[in-house]
């Protein structure tokens, strides 16, 4: 039991360095992929677009689910759960978060059918069709 509290002492402290790391350098990190992304997308297709605000929801949606994986280690340890059950938790959490991931179909309305075309091949999904249909398949996934 000593072993496993010490084992999750130290998960915890590499959790809090990585968390205190990422809140410092979120708003970096962020733009520097978001232009990344513009680059590409203009070196590929000849578009310039903007995508700031869809690589923020992104990140959002991601800090949501880890919230809410981080609330259910929490839970289970203050229960005295074992570490076999706190990690368990922790991947029904994982799941039940990415479950709840929604698309902001907004921004995707905002992207040209090109870029749209470039998200679907990326993710292996058929890129034909109209404006709305391919929007409609990378809501559904």
């Amino acid at each position: 039991m000593e072993t496993n509290m010490m084992i999750l002492v130290g998960l915890g402290l590499i959790v809090s360095a990585v968390a205190t790391w990422w809140y410092k350098n979120k708003d970096k990190i962020l733009k520097n992929v978001a232009d990344e992304l513009e680059d590409e997308i203009e070196n590929l297709t000849g578009i310039d677009i903007e995508l700031d605000s869809v690589v923020e929801d992104a990140v959002s949606e991601a800090e949501e689910a880890l919230s809410t994986i981080h609330d259910s280690v929490v839970e289970s340890l203050e229960s005295g759960d074992s570490l076999e059950d706190v990690i368990t938790d922790a991947q029904v959490a994982g799941e039940d978060a990415l479950d709840n991931v929604d698309i902001d179909v907004e921004s995707l309305k905002s992207l040209t059918v090109s870029a749209l075309k470039l998200r679907l091949k990326e993710l292996g999904l058929p890129v034909s069709g109209k404006k709305a249909e391919l929007i409609a398949r990378l809501v559904e996934g």
